[in-house]
């Protein structure tokens, strides 16, 4: 028998994965399938926990779309307007109808994971230069943030229609 050539994304992985988010302080892990930033497809096997803040962001490029399909546990999957509008929410669940989406370039983005952490596989067009400006909404604060708290805590409940909070006075 001929030995397997490749990556296997096991529970064994997406445990792994999970604890060493859990031990993060920003509460994510990530396991990259693809060699180096220069290959025209990223991969990557991401673990998070309930409590991770994602700022909200997007991406600017014709071509930077992402796929994201959950592999265990569950994350929603939220999208808002310019101004801050929550447009979508979408749970996406492994083993369940709605397991992945693709998303667009262009549309601000960010995801909560539900109790008990989450793993996700995205793909997205490269290369991927680590140099090049990130997109953070204006509309939300940064990761490091001493709101990024409150933030999370707002966007876990936030309902499609929803208005970002005036992230300034969150903590006033």
């Amino acid at each position: 028998m001929l030995e397997f050539a490749g990556m296997l994304l096991d529970q064994s992985l997406f445990n792994a994965l999970l604890e060493a988010a859990a031990q993060s302080p920003r509460r994510r892990a990530f396991k990259n399938l693809h060699q180096d930033f220069a290959e025209p497809v990223q991969r990557v096997v991401i673990a998070i926990q309930p409590d991770s803040y994602v700022p909200p962001h997007r991406h600017v490029e014709a071509h930077q779309w992402e796929l994201f399909v959950v592999l265990a546990g569950s994350i929603d999957f939220c999208q808002f307007d310019d101004a801050g509008l929550l447009t979508a929410r979408n749970t996406l669940t492994a083993g369940s109808a709605l397991t992945g989406l693709e998303l667009a370039p262009g549309v601000w983005h960010s995801i909560v994971a539900a109790s008990g952490g989450a793993v996700f596989l995205e793909v997205k067009q490269g290369p991927f230069d680590p140099a090049q400006p990130r997109f953070f909404a204006p509309f939300a604060p940064a990761e490091q943030d001493m709101q990024a708290g409150a933030y999370l805590a707002w966007l876990s409940t936030a309902k499609p229609g929803d208005q970002s909070p005036a992230w300034q006075e969150m903590t006033q």
